[in-house]
């Protein structure tokens, strides 16, 4: 005779010991991983506020004994952060702006249109993702250095230009897809674009769209979650950028080179030798990264529902 099976509830489930095992397991796994993960960022942190006497005092780790907001301020009086967080925030604003509405329509167009030579432009797209921008340095400073549309500034008396100083040479990057990590941006928005019915477009051009209203009309509210992560990441990147702030914005002061004046803050900072240098740029970088924390907690969700929708991850 067979015994019937008794199908217990879960709660009862949940204390079996096979499954407090498993859970403790992965509690464990997450709190070291964590700890790995975190403990750099909360070190960071606490010497941001440790005094020099904190510092000086090896029983001191983590919590410091006299907490001082004095690294903090010499950053702010000496570091001129706060004009160096104007500058990255229009700079990052404008630059992410762009980089969202040029790759969402160059992505838009390898997705749903057929040229010749598309699978060659959009490998080449996908290819400048993996070189480094250090090997296009010479490339853009020749460039740049004087700019001149097929001499058409010339002729007209107006150029050529030096655009080196300013922002000029971001912003066309941006305006034409060659900007910081635009192939990666393209790469994302196509495999989205991929999803979405063909027959939604072609019905919006038997109703007598153009491709270019079809396109703002019905594509381009759909890949709103998708627009947001490429427009957090575009600004991310932007922001920690060096490379081409160091290129093209010399006379701009961005956050990533403050890092350079917190060596010789101040006269207490240099006469309190090396230590105090390291916690000085150790503060910078954190009040450096705490707007992109702060930035990314507005838009995780977003993030987060772009990144699963684009086709790369499930």
């Amino acid at each position: 005779m067979k015994k019937r099976k008794i199908n217990a509830p879960d709660w009862v489930l949940a204390f079996h010991p096979k499954n407090w095992a498993w859970l403790l397991f992965r509690l464990i796994l997450m709190i070291g991983l964590s700890y790995i993960i975190l403990l750099p960022f909360l070190k960071r942190i606490s010497v941001m506020f440790m005094s020099l006497d904190d510092l000086q005092n090896p029983t001191v780790w983590l919590i410091p004994q006299s907490p001082t907001w004095d690294n903090v301020t010499r950053v702010l009086k000496y570091g001129g952060y706060w004009e160096a967080f104007t500058n990255s925030l229009l700079i990052s604003l404008s630059c992410a702006i762009l980089q969202t509405l040029v790759c969402c329509m160059v992505g838009y167009g390898f997705a749903k249109f057929k040229f010749r030579g598309k699978t060659f432009f959009f490998l080449m797209a996908v290819f400048t993702i993996v070189i480094p921008p250090q090997t296009l340095y010479l490339a853009l400073y020749t460039r740049f250095r004087y700019f001149d549309i097929y001499g058409l500034l010339s002729l007209f008396g107006i150029g050529p230009i030096k655009p080196l100083e300013t922002v000029v040479p971001s912003i066309l990057l941006s305006l034409t897809a060659l900007g910081l990590k635009n192939g990666l941006y393209i790469f994302v928005i196509r495999q989205f674009f991929k999803g979405v019915p063909q027959e939604l477009n072609e019905a919006a051009w038997v109703d007598g769209c153009n491709p270019i209203k079809a396109f703002f009309s019905i594509m381009f509210p759909m890949a709103r979650s998708m627009l947001v992560s490429i427009f957090v990441l575009s600004f991310a990147w932007q922001w920690t950028d060096t490379f081409y702030s160091g290129l093209f914005n010399r006379s701009m002061t961005v956050l990533p080179m403050i890092l350079n004046k917190v060596t010789a803050i101040s006269t207490e900072a240099i006469s309190n030798g090396t230590m105090m240098s390291s916690v000085m740029q150790n503060t910078a970088v954190v009040m450096i990264i705490a707007p992109l924390f702060v930035f990314y907690l507005v838009f995780q969700r977003q993030l987060i529902q772009g990144i699963e929708r684009s086709g790369i991850v499930g």
